[in-house]
């Protein structure tokens, strides 16, 4: 700059002051009336696939406020399992073959090659684009070798279908071209340009797809792959507004050689809008709740069977028959064990995990106990006093005692909770019934990997000679 000299150490006013890397040294004015503006701009991304760098301003609200906004958790999947997960998961093939092994779930691991094979992995729960919110995708995964000719693999937002293209949704695409991001709408594709013309064999890496309402980025690493703007003549980036995640691969002519997708963790997150949903909602929205969980028996984890209910059967102190196994569900009691006594009602034991089944925590918000005579009670009257019996790593209400203070292998006594009473008359007939019992609890029952859950009930007035009744409970509940 003609007749300005930028020294070093200046202390002469009108003369820029530098040091001695020749940066120009800057000092905000502190007085008020001297105080310019200062617009701020956040670089979200340098630039390295893409080529230019991008920046993003922050928004203000008319009454000046900066928007700010939190992420709401709608789904954290993990394949360390070795059987799938049928509550979360649906699979679909033809010739193409799946498993799930050392923390991934690997697709086409049996190395299909013949053309129109097909396999894909479809979640149950279905994703909204809500808004100004995004939508964020995380994939972590891996490819086994080169991609061949012929072989293409797509995961994302969308349906599956039997061998062929999706047909609307937001998803990567890998094929031997390179990776490409794409948003279809009703079939209309609209690519980005090549991300990532080879992808190393074995190498895990993160897979992004942030969906907002008029753009969708395409994120490998934490890189930006690629942007896609909502075509100008559509309202929304594809025609169904929501979608379930699926992982696809399919074979459009015969392959040579060909590769296993591993996918590692797959994480989707509403981010910007305050859902404020409860933490129990979204756990349950997760499949956390009131089924069997990874690596544990799939199906519903109460005893409701569809037809025929188990036999009537007295209640054990020390242990549980098979037809009271459960969280809650339907079991019919004979009311014959010693009066004072308690007895296993319904006994449900927290997986104590491993490698292959992620360890979780049994978190219960509330009981709701219903019953009715359905053998006439010969004798009586039956006052049946419930409780939870909890935290033991033994199912038997036996156990005596705590271990003592620094004792070799501690024993933990069950902790317990009373529920309430219910009361049946002298040969009380059958359809006869007692009020409910409704239990939320603000402090709720934890219970720990390893450990067992119990209703338990005893008996505190006359033990009957014959009769049964039916108990219902239902326990409101979540894993974390």
């Amino acid at each position: 700059m003609a007749g300005i000299k930028l020294e070093s150490g200046s202390n002469t006013a009108g003369s820029p002051n530098v040091d001695a890397n020749y940066n120009l040294n800057v000092n905000l004015p502190v007085v008020q009336s001297q105080a310019g503006f200062v617009s701020p701009t956040y670089l979200q991304d340098a630039g390295a696939i893409v080529g230019s760098k991008l920046f993003r301003t922050p928004e203000v609200s008319y009454d000046s406020r900066l928007s700010v906004g939190m992420d709401t958790l709608s789904a954290l999947y993990n394949f360390t399992t070795t059987a799938q997960n049928t509550g979360d998961f649906k699979y679909t093939a033809a010739t193409m073959a799946a498993t799930q092994s050392s923390g991934f779930l690997n697709l086409n691991s049996g190395l299909a090659t013949g053309s129109g094979n097909y396999a894909y992995m479809q979640g149950w729960k279905y994703f909204s684009q809500l808004g100004d919110g995004d939508l964020h995708i995380e994939f972590t995964g891996a490819v086994s070798a080169a991609v061949p000719a012929n072989q293409i693999l797509e995961a994302g937002l969308f349906l599956g279908t039997a061998g062929v293209a999706p047909a609307d949704g937001v998803f990567f695409r890998l094929t031997d071209a390179g990776l490409r991001g794409y948003v279809s709408y009703s079939g209309t594709e609209t690519p980005t340009g090549v991300i990532a013309a080879t992808i190393t064999p074995n190498t895990v890496a993160k897979f992004k797809i942030v969906v907002g309402q008029r753009q969708v980025t395409f994120w490998v690493d934490d890189l930006l792959g690629g942007a896609i703007n909502t075509p100008s003549g559509n309202p929304t980036p594809y025609a169904w507004l929501n979608l379930p995640v699926c992982m696809s691969m399919r074979n459009s002519g015969v392959v040579t050689g060909g590769f296993v997708t591993k996918i590692g963790t797959i994480h989707v997150a509403q981010t910007d809008l305050s859902v404020n949903k409860p933490w129990p909602m979204q756990k349950a929205l997760q499949g956390d709740a009131y089924q069997g969980q990874d690596g544990d028996t799939m199906g519903p984890s109460c005893i409701y069977t569809n037809t025929a209910t188990a036999a009537a059967a007295a209640l054990v102190n020390a242990t549980a028959a098979a037809q009271f196994t459960g969280l809650g569900g339907l079991a019919q009691v004979l009311p014959t064990l010693t009066a004072g006594t308690d007895g296993i009602l319904f006994s449900y034991l927290n997986p104590v995990g491993s490698v292959t089944q992620p360890p979780k925590t049994l978190i219960v918000t509330g009981v709701h106990i219903s019953s009715g005579v359905t053998t006439i009670l010969a004798g009586g009257p039956l006052v049946l006093a419930y409780g939870i019996a909890f935290g033991s790593s033994a199912v038997t209400l036996a156990t005596a005692s705590e271990t003592a203070s620094f004792t070799s292998g501690t024993v933990k006594l069950h902790r317990r909770v009373p529920l309430g009473i219910q009361n049946y008359l002298v040969t009380s007939a059958v359809g006869v019934g007692a009020a409910d019992l409704v239990r939320n609890f603000d402090s709720p029952i934890v219970v720990h990997p390893g450990e067992y859950f119990n209703i338990v009930c005893r008996n505190l007035g006359t033990v009957t000679t014959t009769g049964a009744v039916a108990i219902m409970a239902t326990v409101d509940h979540f894993y974390e």
